[in-house]
């Protein structure tokens, strides 16, 4: 780990008692003054609450997560053409990032420190007794999802990762990188753990999509399964998400804003905006959208802008044109609004959305095609995200040609949101055709961010990615 990450790991939530042996006599320091030690926090429900709540902003505000994954992926893959001139964007969009790239760096440690607090609130919860029995169950499962899903990204950005499960540095700290199977292999067990014991509605949130539940393990889940090719278990956890009460696809005629609005039906898992808590606005917008004077930094590419009929109402209503030099450049227009106060004229508060219910249609819809003894129930999932978006529906019988529509689907479906395209280009082994013919900078060794060179000065266990 690298020397930052280290003082990520001491600062975030500080131990009870330092604790050094020295000529067999332990001596204990007292914490500094200025920071809650970990016995407090876990002293009561209230305190954990809060501790918990520091675990949901810290992942919302990291640039991470509001950036790289929605930003950073869609450039790296082949939705985007990047027209601006800010270095590391071209990297990613040229795929040809190196060892002294500066992306990496952050996105390695963001993760980690995220992974560090959910590993603290895991630990504290278990070793303290202050807080009462369903909170302790809450709590752990809640904080085991982020860390599953904090690896879900890192292992497909970086591959093998070391498998951070303690906040003891002297542990994790010389940890070597893990098989992509062992992580997977947690992945898994953290979320089948989660979704055994979170509560099946949004209560613990005060009703909140921004709160994690049940559905939101089982959501994780499918993708994961579909990821790791179990594809009974995609097609069960998704149907266990479909069959609930709690989801319904937003209709065709609040598909222009319905699906990014806070708590609406659509909608599993949502971020808080990290601009601030009075904000009703997105960095997905304001990264993707110019604001008025500039020109912008993104354009969606011809090609797959062909890819939509002229009657898809995802074409229609998640992108928009904007003239440049007398030239139309069509954008992403998922999220709308650029500052606050376009957001609070228009009376919409829109969230960042990480998990919907569109996606489990779709991972239901692959998994049953690849089975091989569903492709109709496949096929009825798939019309109901063509059916939404107006576009026509597919009547195809053949197991080849309905998985390649479902794959074309999720493409359109998800473009510029969640790292959807980039990471499935890897998962369906298209990465380096796809990207290969459109990029000449391209190699294949670029479907994987080298790892930190700081993280490596600091680790010599950690060995960097092939290729780099």
């Amino acid at each position: 780990m690298t020397k930052s990450f280290h003082k990520i790991l001491l600062s975030s939530i500080t131990l009870a008692t330092l604790v050094f042996s020295a000529c067999e006599k332990t001596v204990e320091i007292d914490p500094p003054l200025n920071e809650i030690t970990t016995s407090v926090v876990f002293s009561s429900d209230k305190l954990a609450a809060n501790a918990l709540s520091g675990l949901y902003t810290g992942l919302a505000s990291t640039s991470t997560q509001n950036t790289f994954v929605p930003v950073y992926s869609s450039i790296q893959a082949d939705d985007l053409l990047y027209i601006g001139v800010n270095t590391t964007y071209r990297e990613l969009f040229d795929n040809s990032y190196t060892t002294v790239s500066s992306a990496q760096s952050s996105i390695f440690s963001d993760w980690y420190a995220i992974i560090y607090r959910a590993n603290s609130i895991i630990e504290g919860l278990q070793k303290y007794q202050g807080t009462s029995a369903a909170v302790k169950k809450q709590f752990t499962a809640e904080a085991k999802v982020i860390r599953a899903y904090c690896y879900f990204n890192l292992v497909n950005t970086f591959g093998g990762v070391p498998l951070v499960l303690t906040t003891d540095v002297g542990v994790s700290s010389m940890l070597p990188k893990e098989a992509v199977a062992n992580v997977y292999a947690q992945i898994t067990a953290d979320l089948t753990e989660a979704k055994a014991d979170l509560l099946a509605d949004y209560s613990a949130s005060s009703n909140a999509r921004l709160g994690v539940n049940k559905f939101v393990a089982a959501s994780l889940l499918a993708r994961v399964s579909l990821f790791t090719e179990n594809y009974a278990a995609a097609e069960s956890n998704a149907s266990e998400v479909i069959g609930s009460s709690l989801y319904v696809m937003i209709p065709s005629a609040n598909i222009a804003t319905g699906v990014w609005t806070k708590n609406n039906t659509e909608s599993i898992w949502q971020m808080s905006s990290p601009l601030a808590v009075i904000n009703q606005y997105t960095v997905e917008a304001g990264t993707f959208l110019p604001f008025t004077g500039t020109d912008p930094q993104f354009e969606i590419r011809p090609a797959f802008l062909n890819l939509f009929a002229s009657t898809d109402l995802r074409r229609q209503r998640w992108m928009t044109n904007y003239i440049v030099a007398g030239a139309v450049k069509v954008l992403p227009y998922k999220y709308k609004y650029t500052t606050n106060a376009l957001a609070v004229a228009a009376g919409v508060v829109e969230s960042p959305t990480v998990l919907r219910l569109a996606e489990q249609y779709l991972i239901r819809a692959e998994a049953r095609t690849r089975i091989g003894n569903n492709l109709s129930g496949a096929l009825s999932d798939l019309n109901v995200i063509r059916s939404r978006a107006q576009t026509a529906l597919s009547t195809t019988t053949a197991q080849t040609i309905l998985l390649d529509e479902i794959l074309l689907e999720t493409r359109k479906e998800f473009f510029c949101e969640q790292a959807h395209r980039w990471y499935n280009l890897k998962r369906t082994g298209q990465a380096d055709a796809v990207l290969g013919a459109l990029k000449t900078s391209y190699r294949p060794a670029a479907k994987l961010l080298p790892l930190p060179n700081n993280a490596i000065d600091a680790n010599p266990n950690l060995i960097q990615n092939p290729g780099y």
